[in-house]
């Protein structure tokens, strides 16, 4: 293993997110001992900070196990580490909210992070849910075979997640408000399917919006039409070209929608501009009219 690389990074390669996120009390959670081990911190620092801070962590961001929760998690793989002979207490268990509250109270620039590679496995996961349900109840079944079995249904477990990743993305989404890290997922997933061309038409686009569009790939060509122009700073632009490659901005005066147009073929409506994506409740609408596509191509040409 590379000594040079990111703490972070090597993180990830000793324990992987996917295998430290349960279903417990209906819920998506992961382990304080798991938490603290991304964090880069100790389960006992990371738990204080959660009760000197405790009116910021309410039950359906953290919660106890009890012993028959902590007994049944015994035989699971990865789970020992925190029924330890040495530990005194049941550990706590940590939802999406929890994570992210809890890298605002750490302080931690490793926290800060790992906690939004963390909010984007719960979310990976979410949607299986969501789109998977028979299938994740046949995970949960097989789960609860013998262990002989166990690593037979990881190997299904990676193979369904593979098949899901390249799964054609929803035609419409909507996001309420402060659902910062769903809706960030959702459109940059469209930005990752560019393999020639990317158009942003948004007249109050702003330097918040590389934040998705660095998520293009290398050789993608970039073009940002907006009103108001002022709004992309000189700086913020030559920032992001010097890493992710060259902007083609254009002006364009008399438009109020929000689109983004991939590879000069699918085009998305954007219910908001991307510098307010999960601020409000906002949607993304794929129009798979050609003729829309064209009319705002020879718009901007």
């Amino acid at each position: 293993m590379n000594n040079n690389q990111p703490l972070s990074l090597l993180f990830i390669e000793n324990k992987t997110i996917e295998e430290c996120i349960y279903n417990i009390r209906g819920q998506q959670v992961m382990l304080d001992s798991d938490v603290a081990f991304f964090f880069g911190v100790t389960v006992s620092s990371l738990n204080r900070q959660m009760r000197r801070n405790v009116d910021r962590f309410p039950s359906d961001f953290c919660f106890q196990l009890s012993d028959k929760e902590t007994n049944d998690l015994r035989c699971q793989k990865g789970t020992t580490s925190f029924l330890s002979s040495k530990r005194r207490y049941n550990p706590y268990a940590y939802t999406e909210e929890g994570i992210i509250t809890l890298a605002g109270v750490l302080k931690n620039d490793i926290a800060a992070k790992m906690s939004v590679e963390i909010a984007r496995k719960f979310i990976q996961m979410r949607k299986f849910i969501l789109e998977n349900g028979d299938v994740l109840l046949a995970l949960a079944r097989l789960q609860n075979r013998q262990i002989e079995f166990e690593n037979e249904t990881n190997r299904k477990f990676d193979e369904i997640l593979k098949l899901i990743s390249k799964a054609d993305l929803p035609k419409q989404a909507i996001f309420s408000a402060g659902h910062f890290y769903d809706a960030y997922e959702y459109i940059s997933s469209i930005i990752r399917k560019a393999n020639s061309s990317i158009v942003l038409i948004d007249p109050y686009c702003d330097a918040k919006a590389f934040s998705f569009l660095k998520n293009k790939k290398e050789s993608v060509e970039l073009t940002i039409c907006s009103s108001h122009l002022s709004k992309l700073e000189k700086e913020e632009i030559e920032k992001f070209e010097s890493q992710y490659g060259k902007i083609n901005i254009k002006k364009l005066d008399d438009n109020h929608d929000r689109f983004l147009i991939i590879d000069n073929e699918e085009c998305y409506q954007l219910g908001a501009s991307l510098n307010y994506a999960g601020k409000k409740m906002f949607d993304v609408i794929k129009n798979e009219n050609k003729e829309i596509v064209e009319f705002l191509l020879k718009k901007i040409n």
